[in-house]
């Protein structure tokens, strides 16, 4: 698909670093073809993954949600799209605010819907009512899973209720550690990318935004970004456990990804942040 056009602007898209990414030159989008498999077998070891995120989600979530603690007054009906284990509704629900969630991979349901938190099986917004409207929609570290962003941003709109707001959790294109990778793939160590990508994983990335592709993706469906920050990208405790998740990651790649990390950590805070938070409005007449 060498010829496919940008999701963000609509330029010819070019072939990047590793097989099946694209990047456009006029936006900084980045793509992949990467094969998608929900509900595959999964090469993962979900009890370690649990254990493994939590940490770094936990401490996202906090921070996510004080940063956002005047737009999501007690009250406030919010449908979190992918909402896995259900962490982040936790977070929220404890806050006051309305939370429910959506989820496709019926082995996070489970784990979800075990938990007591209201839960729907499916896809956004295929799995809603068509009159369903909410006043905050939240993607956390989903949205650069989806295969139709602008599609999906429309979609959104859609779905929010007038002056609702939708709020964006997810790597970016310009993250050091990012960047430091694709420039080790030019180099010819094609691994920390390829991690980077979660290739080979059941729900791969799709889409790397710069921030202003992703901007003008969301304000040509009618929200506008009221709010940007960043969030930790690399949290030491569980980082190991992060990483071996991935049951195809033996021992040693292991440890020589863990030490990259490590090292990255140490320099990330000169840079922007590999994980960033943006917060768009519905706009109305």
């Amino acid at each position: 698909m060498s010829g496919r056009a940008c999701a963000a602007c609509g330029t010819k898209m070019r072939p990047d670093v590793l097989p099946a990414t694209f990047r456009c030159g006029a936006c900084g989008f980045l793509a992949s073809d990467l094969p998608v498999r929900i509900n595959a077998a999964e090469a993962i070891d979900e009890d370690v993954r649990a254990i493994a995120l939590k940490p770094i989600r936990d401490a996202n979530f906090t921070q996510l949600l004080d940063a956002c603690a005047d737009l999501l007054p007690p009250g406030t009906r919010l449908l979190d799209v992918g909402c896995a284990h259900g962490w982040f509704l936790q977070a929220a629900t404890a806050r006051g605010i309305a939370a429910e969630g959506l989820e496709p991979d019926r082995a996070m349901l489970a784990i979800a819907q075990v938990a007591g938190l209201p839960v729907r099986e499916g896809y956004f917004p295929a799995a809603l009512p068509p009159d369903a409207r909410f006043q905050a929609i939240t993607f956390n570290d989903v949205f650069e899973h989806l295969p139709d962003p602008a599609g999906m941003a429309r979609a959104v709109a859609a779905a929010l209720a007038p002056g609702g707001i939708a709020i964006v959790n997810l790597p970016v294109a310009e993250g050091f550690i990012f960047c430091a990778a694709r420039l080790l793939a030019r180099l010819g160590l094609r691994g920390p990318l390829a991690r980077m990508w979660q290739e080979g994983l059941p729900s791969p990335h799709l889409s790397y935004f710069s921030a202003p592709a992703l901007e003008r993706l969301f304000a040509d469906a009618g929200l506008r970004l009221v709010r940007r920050g960043e969030l930790a990208s690399i949290v030491t405790t569980g980082l190991y456990a992060r990483i071996r998740y991935d049951r195809s990651v033996g021992p040693g790649r292991a440890a020589v990804l863990y030490a990259a990390a490590l090292a990255a950590r140490a320099v990330a805070g000169l840079f922007p942040s590999d994980i960033q938070f943006f917060v768009f409005r519905r706009e109305d007449d």
